[in-house]
């Protein structure tokens, strides 16, 4: 058919059968209620969930976990997510941007918890979006660029007995390293720097002491897992920049994947740039950084080789996307999102790299909880090495209502 056709017998039909979409939306689909979960995990933390019902049924999963510390106590974060929900109360879930526009400066404002209630409805609002239309999440955010996504396991918050002088065991990080080869996995990531003291509060004596205790602990993961299996490690931002550098210089051999937050990027952004250019590691960091206008300058500069946006402290599922979306045209910089957290967080953040094209890995807390398998239904699905992205609607999961109430504080 030429156009001339095609626009005279289209002329004819009715404005409304032109516009009407190939699918039929219910438009009287409205957020009702939420749930909040909180699951007994361990002393580092619990994980926080939300649901959000609707009248139709449909419920929609969201996480909240870690965005407090542990001795301010979950309060002010069910606060918080009861505030934000009134913005969603009685509105249809397709409304996502409007909740954005809306929410996120508010949220922002509040500081990182309220950051992460904001996200955590969000990831709900998208999970019943998908559910709605009967499509992954990722189909709403372009299409799906991988079938499956390398996956790290982070042995960090598994491991915790500790020595007389307060340091974790080195062959508990190796065991958990070895547990976590078995499980399949091929890449492995631990903290050997968070035992140090305070530079400010310690003394040149104490600091090569507790840095050489770090080092000997990757060189003994490394020894445990072979050259073959990458290596991780997260510095939490123990060091400052000389020390950074010469730590660096002397893990060389052990062949690092990434060198992660040596200084606190936000405080110390040149720090962090010196840092990265200075050393033969590929370096990675942005986990506690909130949205776009908190990494903009980090990306321009190339101050990390590696952003890691984590999709409940960034701002939500949206905002991660359009974090990597600027770190890809700007620089081409990778997207290994931060995702210590709970199976809601992973399903969010496993949606959001099957989109992106710059993504390289993503975070998995490892050996935290026997029974983490079996609170979602399906299962999270692995396979040498990687996340296998769900087909089904939505994030691809729903709770196991038994298992859940089973460990449900």
């Amino acid at each position: 058919m030429n156009r001339r056709n095609f626009v005279t017998q289209t002329s004819f039909l009715p404005a409304a059968l032109l516009l009407k979409p190939s699918f039929e939306v219910d438009n009287k689909l409205v957020v009702t209620d939420l749930q909040i979960h909180e699951v007994k995990v361990n002393a580092r933390g619990n994980w926080h969930f939300v649901e959000l019902k609707t009248n139709k049924g449909l419920t929609g999963l969201g996480e909240a976990s870690h965005g407090f510390a542990v001795k301010e106590g979950p309060a002010q974060l069910h606060s918080d997510l009861s505030r934000i929900f009134e913005l969603v109360k009685g509105e249809s879930p397709f409304n996502i941007e409007q909740f954005r526009q809306r929410g996120l400066k508010q949220a922002a404002e509040k500081g990182k918890l309220s950051i992460t209630a904001f996200s955590a409805i969000e990831h709900a609002l998208w999970d019943l979006k998908g559910k709605a239309l009967g499509v992954p999440v990722y189909d709403l955010l372009g299409g799906k660029l991988h079938d499956k996504l390398k996956v790290y396991a982070n042995i960090n918050r598994a491991t915790n007995a500790r020595d007389a002088h307060g340091r974790r065991l080195i062959p508990d990080f190796q065991r958990n390293a070895e547990n976590a080869l078995k499980t399949g996995f091929k890449a492995v990531k631990l903290a050997p720097f968070d035992d140090m003291k305070a530079l400010k509060a310690s003394n040149p004596t104490q600091i090569a002491s507790d840095i050489h205790y770090a080092i000997e602990t990757v060189e003994a993961v490394r020894t445990t897992i072979g050259k073959d299996i990458d290596l991780l490690i997260d510095l939490h931002s123990h060091l400052d920049r000389e020390l950074a550098i010469k730590t660096a210089k002397r893990l060389e051999g052990v062949n690092l994947y990434w060198y992660e937050e040596a200084v606190d990027p936000e405080q110390f952004p040149e720090d962090t740039k010196a840092i990265t250019d200075a050393i033969s590691q590929k370096s990675a960091g942005g986990e506690a950084i909130f949205g776009r206008k908190g990494f903009d300058k980090l990306i321009a500069n190339r101050a990390f080789d590696i952003i890691m946006p984590d999709v409940k402290h960034c701002g939500g599922i949206q905002e991660l996307r359009f974090i990597a979306a600027l770190a890809e045209s700007t620089e081409n910089i990778s997207i290994a999102p931060h995702n210590p957290s709970g199976p809601v967080s992973t399903a969010a953040s496993v949606q959001v790299c099957a989109s992106i094209p710059n993504f390289s890995i993503l975070e998995y807390a490892f050996g935290e909880v026997p029974w983490r398998a079996e609170l979602l239904s399906p299962v999270e699905h692995f396979d040498q090495g990687y996340i296998h992205v769900p087909d089904a609607p939505g994030l691809g999961h729903a709770f196991n209502a038994e298992v859940l109430k089973k460990y449900h504080v």
